[in-house]
């Protein structure tokens, strides 16, 4: 008994073992290692022979930027007052003139009120003065007033002429006081930020809303010191926006003289053209030229893809794999291995 058991399990290892052997090829033909020549395609085929070319290109090197506005303001309260109304929302689109914040006015007019009596007042003792001297002034002629009460006359009136212009000054004061209770858009633009409600108390100098003007959009880039060196104002730069999947081109205008010493950058100022899509705070990016270097071309369609892969058909060699680079222009692109230049490439017509 003990002894048909280990001939039965002497037979399952023998079995398992000539498997292996099977699928490790042992009873098959087998090919010597070394480097076999493909297939050789014929090159009369139905298709055009373009050959592999050496061209200098230039070269790009895309730097992240923000769209930026040129013109930013922060509209801020001069008075300390309370917020009554806020006539605009974030995002709306305003005028120069539009009014904006209206803020409590009651105490500021009633100062302009008090103001304008005083000023009135003073007026008044003024014109009193003008006439007491020139009466004095006729007596003085006929021989009945003396000069010391001329010179008083003079005095008085000196002095209501010195307080009426004081009290004109205060109420020119009251009164402006009283118009920094309407705050109205100093220029056009587009609110982006609400940072008051009604209801508020607000300080002189905090502020209320910012706005930007849509008009005038640029893009900020920091750009490395050795490229930024070479660029001047008025340049065009390519500039493309992905969020709105948009290229477009744009000149410089403004470098900023200093170089971040962290990030060896730039900052690269670059004015773009109106677009109605466009917002302040959107990513951007630069292409910033950054000389040239030799590229392998070839035509775009001799490349043959099959899923991730990517290959060419060398005449009197067959089909190759090769790594493709950058698109040089609509119709080529670059090889950045697989091929040598001068070699023949078979497109087949389509």
């Amino acid at each position: 008994m003990k002894t048909g058991r280990l001939i039965s399990g002497a037979a399952a290892m023998i079995a398992i073992l000539a498997s292996i052997a099977w699928l490790s090829g042992w009873f098959g033909s087998k090919i010597e290692p070394g480097i076999r020549d493909a297939e050789p395609r014929s090159s009369t085929a139905n298709g055009t022979t373009v050959t592999v070319r050496r061209t200098m290109q230039p070269v790009v090197e895309w730097a992240s930027g923000t769209v930026e506005s040129t013109h930013r303001t922060s509209i801020a309260a001069r008075i300390l007052a309370r917020v009554e109304a806020i006539e605009v929302n974030a995002g709306d689109l305003i005028a120069t003139g539009d009014v904006l914040v209206r803020l409590d006015s009651r105490a500021l007019e009633a100062r302009v009120q008090q103001a304008r009596q005083a000023r009135n007042a003073a007026q008044a003792r003024l014109d009193l003065a003008q006439v007491e001297l020139g009466r004095v002034d006729d007596l003085l002629k006929k021989g009945v007033a003396t000069r010391q009460r001329f010179d008083q006359a003079s005095s008085e009136l000196r002095v209501a002429n010195a307080e009426a212009d004081r009290l004109s000054r205060v109420l020119e004061e009251a009164e402006a006081a009283l118009s920094y209770a309407l705050i109205v858009a100093p220029a056009s633009g587009r609110v982006i930020d609400r940072l008051a409600e009604p209801g508020d108390t607000v300080a002189p100098g905090q502020t209320i809303l910012r706005l930007y003007d849509p008009a005038s959009l640029r893009v900020e880039v920091p750009v490395r010191e050795t490229l930024a060196v070479n660029l001047k104002l008025g340049d065009p730069l390519s500039i493309a926006i992905s969020a709105i999947n948009e290229t477009t081109t744009g000149t410089i205008a403004e470098i900023v003289p200093y170089a971040e010493p962290g990030a060896r950058t730039l900052l690269v100022k670059i004015q773009l053209p109106q677009n109605q899509r466009l917002f302040a705070g959107m990513f951007a990016r630069v292409g910033i030229p950054a000389g040239t270097r030799a590229r392998l071309q070839i035509p775009a369609r001799a490349v043959e893809r099959v899923g991730q892969l990517e290959f060419v058909h060398v005449v009197d060699d067959g089909r190759r794999l090769v790594t493709i680079g950058e698109t040089v222009d609509p119709d080529s692109v670059e090889v950045l291995s697989g091929l040598r230049e001068d070699e023949q490439l078979l497109v087949t017509d389509k």
